[in-house]
């Protein structure tokens, strides 16, 4: 999907379409020192070793180009583009204007030690009768990757939107945990499971040593279980998945968008629903036969209000579930002016 996104960039100027005019091109590099853990040892023999995790410092780099027409609540604050903006209207089909937006972002994270990407680029096109979104999406924070391509009937109807059509995803494979086929408990014992994933033992002095690449890792079976086993359970999971490649599904959409705005009050809430799927591969993902079980969303809401010109109050989210996985995120709170 990247790579169809990109071969869009060589007409973002040609014929009548100028889809660089008011674009931003941006990056942005942040560092800060990390999280200090809890002190932590290890018994070893008659003594004790210090093992507290020391995390290098975070850091985070953002590049990006966007085009995103703004509405009527939010408002340029800032001098700069960080690529860290949250604009929740942005999971909406529905922008607010006619043609193109768009967004490509991309960051390189490091979070107490731990380091990935994250991807989110996506393209709409919107008219009076219909509205298409190309998106390739993903989110190594909670594991949800998948390129969209969503297309749809528009009927607009004052502040009513109403949106009928079909959305084709390829995602990785979800739902499946390769280690349930590869190992039957009672069958075989974690010792032998542990072996066929590269770890070797050895008794020394009363105790089960754990080696992996002639290394020691453990000095007795507790510590291995309860510090390796897991991980290394979790990283045969990953290569097997992996190996499956993505896979393909085809799904109806419904999509319902309502928009108001005065001075001293606000509301913006979509919602955008599949009910029903029609998976293409073998290891398509299989959804539950409840009706909600079979269900995948994308919903936002963005409320403000100015209760009077001192006091104001503001609710914002999003929620998605595709796959059963869920993404979501809120704020709420009150600004009060003292002048």
């Amino acid at each position: 999907m990247i790579k169809y996104l990109f071969l869009l960039i060589p007409f973002l100027t040609f014929g009548q379409i100028d889809l660089l005019k008011y674009s931003t091109l941006y990056t942005s590099f942040s560092m800060n020192n990390s999280i200090v853990e809890r002190s932590n040892y290890q018994a070893i023999q008659k003594g004790y070793e210090d093992i507290t995790r020391v995390n290098p410092y975070d850091y985070d780099l953002t590049i990006g180009l966007r085009k995103v027409a703004r509405w009527d609540y939010q408002y340029k604050v800032k001098t700069w583009y960080y690529g860290k903006e949250k604009n929740y209207s942005d999971a909406s089909i529905i922008p607010n204007s006619f043609g193109f937006d768009y967004l490509f972002n991309y960051s390189f994270t490091r979070h107490r030690g731990d380091k990935f990407n994250n991807k989110n680029f996506w393209i709409k096109y919107v008219r009076e009768k219909c509205a298409t979104k190309i998106q390739y999406q993903n989110n190594q924070r909670v594991g949800l990757r998948y390129n969209s391509i969503d297309t749809r009937y528009r009927i607009s109807k004052k502040n009513w939107d109403i949106t009928l059509g079909a959305v084709g995803r390829r995602h990785s494979v979800y739902g499946v945990t390769p280690i349930e086929d590869f190992w039957t408990p009672g069958e075989q014992s974690f010792a032998q499971l542990a072996n066929e994933f590269g770890y070797s033992t050895e008794y020394v002095n009363g105790d089960w040593h754990w080696f992996r690449d002639n290394e020691l890792i453990a000095t007795s079976n507790d510590e291995f279980y309860k510090h390796y086993f897991g991980d290394a359970v979790a990283s045969f999971n990953e290569r097997e998945l992996e190996k499956l490649g993505d896979v393909n599904e085809i799904s109806a959409v419904i999509g319902i968008a309502y928009y108001d705005y005065t001075p001293k009050m606000w509301i913006h809430v979509w919602a955008d629903l599949m009910p029903f799927h029609y998976g293409m591969d073998t290891y398509s993902y299989q959804y539950g036969e409840s009706a909600l079980e079979g269900l995948d969303w994308d919903t936002g809401l963005i409320l403000g209000v100015r209760l009077n010109k001192h006091l104001g109050i503001f609710v914002e989210g999003v929620h998605q579930r595709y796959w059963d996985i869920e993404v979501f995120e809120c704020k709420f709170g009150f600004n009060y002016l003292t002048f």
